[in-house]
């Protein structure tokens, strides 16, 4: 430092004023290309974040609202017993069922050894169409992608 001090010293009146113009401008640089530019980049970056999450929120709360809207599902009627219905919509599915065991007069536990997850809730999902409520449920991820599916099913509405 010493020796910058000395060299500044030695400079002319003119120099001194030259190197401290320089100086300046290089600190107003340094200023608004280190510090404000990307200061204000990230700002319009928080702004469009902001923007998409509110979009994003706008959306879900009308699918709620679409929702709260819908007509709620009527009871079907089963065309047969329980555990008939339930296994004809497993085979129809295209599953494999290890075991179907009745519980009482309107419950049947099945159990599906391998299926694939998506196609296994999709027929879950359905099951409601065909007047069967899932009481309980258990899937159980396999090594190879597949789930092991463990189910209690009974009459819709019973």
């Amino acid at each position: 430092m010493g020796r910058a001090s000395a060299w500044f010293i030695g400079l002319t009146g003119r120099e001194r004023w030259l190197v401290g113009v320089a100086g300046g401008l290089t600190a107003l640089m340094l200023l608004v290309y280190g510090l404000i530019l990307p200061l204000g980049a990230a700002l319009d970056d928080a702004a469009v974040r902001h923007r998409e999450a509110t979009e994003r929120a706008g959306r879900i709360v009308a699918g709620l609202d679409a929702l709260k809207r819908a007509p709620a599902p009527r009871a079907v009627a089963l065309a047969g017993p329980v555990e008939q219905v339930a296994q004809a919509s497993a085979q129809a599915a295209g599953f494999v069922v290890q075991s179907s065991q009745k519980q009482g007069s309107d419950m049947v536990v099945m159990v599906i050894p391998t299926a694939r997850a998506s196609a296994a809730l999709a027929w879950l999902d359905g099951l409601a169409a065909q007047g069967l409520a899932v009481e309980q449920l258990t899937v159980t991820p396999a090594p190879d992608g597949t789930v092991s599916v463990n189910v209690t099913l009974r009459r819709a509405g019973a």
